[in-house]
Formats: C-alpha cells, structure tokens, sequence
C-alpha cells in the first residue's frame, strides 16, 4: 500500500487544483477510482481510456484543449514520456501495474514499497479520500481483490453479499453485489455518446441501491443499458463455453466481430468456472488479434511476454490475468509458444 506521506502527498496535490481532468482505464477498477476522486473533490472532467495500447501523445491535444491545471493517470499501465513531455501542466499518476522509469511527474504506485503488493487502483482512491467505500469494493472486486474493508461493506449492505470471503470470483459471479461489478464494466462499452453518458450517470449515483432497485433516474438508465449489454455477453459466453474440451487443459476461443469487446469478461469468468484451465480469448481487429489470458494457479505474465518476442505485439498485466494484442500473421505462432509455455 502507499505509505500515510505518500497519501497526504496526493490529498496536497488534488485539493490545490482547480480544474483536474481525469484519465482512467476503461474498466471497473479505472472507473471507479475516478468517480471516487471526483465525487470528493468535486472539480474538474474524466475522459475513459479505450486504447489498450501505451498512452502516448495522441490525446494530449484534447488534453491541452481543456486548459487543465492537473492531469490525473488512473490504473494505466503504460505511460509514455513522451505524453508527460506535451502535457501543459502538473502530471499525476496512480497505478499498481509494473513500475515505470518517467521524468516530471508525481508517480505513485505501491510497487515502490513492496514488489509484492497488489493494491487496485480504486483501492488507494478510498485510501486517499476515505469516501464512498462501496465504489471501492466494487472496483477492486473487478481486479479479483477482496479490500480489508469488505467487512465493513457487508455490515452497510447485508443483502448484497451472503458471506465474507478472500474469494473474489465467488463475489463477482454468485452474488447480488457482482451484478454491480459487471455492470460498471459494461457501461464503459459501446459508442463514445453512450459511454458518456453512462460516467456522468455514475458521477451522479450515491448508492449501489439507486442502480439494483432503480429509484432514480440514473440508476434506471445504468440498469437498462447493463441489462441490454449482458444479454449480448451472455450469448458469446454459451459460444465460448461450447468450445470446451474437458480433456485440454487450455479453452482458445475467438471472439466474433460485434460492436461490442467482451474479451476480457469472458476469459475472467471461464476462468472461474474452469480452474484447471488456461483461458485465452481472441478478437480480431484491424490486422491484429486483442487477446486476454487468465489462469487461476499460475503465474502467466513471464510466460505470456516470451510468447510475444520477436513478434509484433504488446501486452502485460497482472500475475493471473495479461492481456494485449498481436498481428494476425503471428497469432498462430503466438498460440503454439503459449501452448508450450504454460503447461
């Protein structure tokens, strides 16, 4: 975890800015680490990250456009100098991804203390402003961490979670509170309006209540476009689920076109139900293939960055869970080392 100064520092940092814009991944735990920011200092514009690539500067101009006095990098994992270097203001960053070697910027990331730790991004948000808990859990529940505070969620919301437990994925796939899981992550999909749309609902939901009974506005219009979202996600599921061969200890399915990416959604909850299994999931897009790999028992994040040398992709992620991207050409070759390497 970040150390008490460390969290100070960056109370210092938000309070003294007048005009923040928010850059967050695009998924529960980015979301929710910006609506918990931004809900308790109360200024500034976020905008979702939908680039699984580097951040770079090809959105500085949209940056610069809004004269901010502060940019805040959430649960990115890959930031370029080269983004820091055209920024016209203070930069800050929170993350718990693999450290990285950046110049003029207020970088935090709990890997500085502890190569070990694994802190959600959303995790430090509640740290630093001691509000709104249930977005906290929420957004480390999509990480697969259960935060120490879990017993102090279930205790405000009995009906949401039958049992405390260290399981995250039993949380997110056989309880009331994983609905709001999927549904955080679900309306960071589709069209850039929609999207839109969508986070200034959030901004605007006091409670998870609001969304699971539908008593405002907001909540109705989260639950209506999860509800609408999930029934597409559910049919690719079955698709996926009947690629299954009890006899591989590897489920390879290819996600088809559609408008919408659930790549990453299927591969965390094959994984789930199949433990024993190394899940890779691919989608085709413009001459490369987005993948996403999870196993439960083993560490993939070596594995899966030799499977990408010499070939023309990029990728990385967390112990259980690496993503990105290679060329539709070396797919097959990509495919075969993983095969080889994780055993």
């Amino acid at each position: 975890m970040l150390t008490n100064k460390e969290l100070e520092d960056i109370r210092v940092i938000l309070s003294e800015s007048n005009n923040t814009f928010y850059l967050f991944d695009d998924d529960g735990d980015g979301v929710c680490s910006y609506l918990i920011l931004k809900k308790h200092y109360k200024n500034g514009i976020g905008m979702p990250i939908k680039s699984a690539g580097p951040l770079d500067e090809t959105s500085v101009d949209r940056i610069n456009e809004e004269k901010p006095d502060l940019v805040v990098i959430l649960d990115k994992a890959v930031v370029k100098q080269e983004f820091i270097d055209k920024v016209n203001c203070k930069v800050l960053i929170i993350d718990h991804h693999p450290l990285l070697k950046l110049e003029n910027v207020k970088y935090f990331n709990p890997l500085k203390n502890d190569k070990k730790s694994y802190v959600p991004t959303s995790n430090m948000a509640y740290a630093v402003t001691k509000d709104n808990m249930w977005l906290a859990v929420i957004g480390c529940l999509f990480d697969y961490s259960c935060p120490d505070f879990l017993k102090e969620f279930k205790k405000e919301y009995p009906d949401m979670i039958k049992k405390l437990t260290k399981d995250a994925g039993y949380i997110v796939f056989e309880t009331e509170l994983g609905k709001l899981v999927k549904l955080f992550a679900f309306n960071l999909k589709g069209k850039r309006a929609d999207v839109k749309n969508s986070v200034e609902a959030m901004e605007n939901v006091n409670s998870p209540y609001e969304i699971m009974h539908q008593t405002t506005k907001e909540g109705k219009y989260l639950w209506e476009r999860y509800e609408k979202l999930n029934r597409e996600y559910e049919d690719l599921l079955k698709k996926a689920e009947s690629n299954l061969d009890m006899k591989s200890k590897f489920i390879l399915f290819m996600h088809p076109q559609s408008r919408n990416s659930f790549v990453m959604n299927i591969a965390t909850e094959l994984s789930y139900w199949h433990q024993d299994k190394t899940i890779i999931i691919g989608r085709e897009k413009e001459n490369e293939i987005k993948i996403s790999l999870r196993n439960q028992k083993k560490d993939i994040r070596k594995p899966f960055a030799k499977a990408l040398e010499g070939l023309k992709g990029y990728g990385g992620g967390h112990p259980h869970a690496v993503g990105g991207s290679v060329s539709r050409e070396d797919f097959e070759i990509f495919i075969g080392r993983i095969y080889k390497l994780i055993k």
